[in-house]
C-alpha cells in the first residue's frame, strides 16, 4: 500500500539570491499544516474594525513566518558580515536576512509545504 504520512523527509535548495548560500528545507506533516492556519484564522477572526484587521493579518503573517524558519529550516550556511552563522531560531537574526533572501526562502518553504496540481483533472 502506498505509504501517505511524511517521512520527515528534507530538500536541499541553493539559493539564486546569495550565490553559495543554501537551505536545508523540512516538510511539514499535515497536523503541523493544519496547527499554522487555524492559529492565523483563529486571530484574525477575532478582530474588529477592517484598519485593526489588516495591522493584526500583517503581525500574524511576520509570525508565521518566523515561526517557519525557526522549525522547518534544518540547515544552511548564511552568515552575517562577521562571518557569524545566523541563527534562524533566534527572531533577530531572521529579521537581519537581506529582505531578497528571506523572500526566496519563505518561497522554498511555501513551496516544499504545498500542494500545486500539476495535471488537469479529467471527468
Amino acid at each position: 500500500m502506498p505509504v501517505g504520512t511524511v517521512t520527515r523527509n528534507t530538500e536541499r535548495f541553493d539559493l539564486k539570491s546569495l550565490p553559495g548560500g543554501y537551505v536545508v528545507i523540512r516538510r511539514m506533516n499535515y497536523g503541523e499544516k493544519l496547527e499554522r492556519q487555524d492559529s492565523i484564522m483563529d486571530m484574525s477572526m477575532a478582530m474588529g474594525d477592517n484598519k485593526q484587521f489588516a495591522a493584526d493579518v500583517k503581525i500574524l503573517n511576520k509570525q508565521a513566518a518566523l515561526q517557519d524558519f525557526a522549525n522547518l529550516i534544518v540547515e544552511h550556511n548564511i552568515t552575517d558580515e562577521r562571518e557569524r552563522p545566523l541563527s534562524f531560531k533566534v527572531q533577530r537574526d531572521v529579521l537581519l536576512l537581506d529582505p531578497i533572501i528571506g523572500e526566496e526562502i519563505g518561497r522554498l518553504i511555501d513551496k516544499l509545504n504545498s500542494f500545486e496540481e500539476t495535471e488537469e483533472v479529467k471527468n
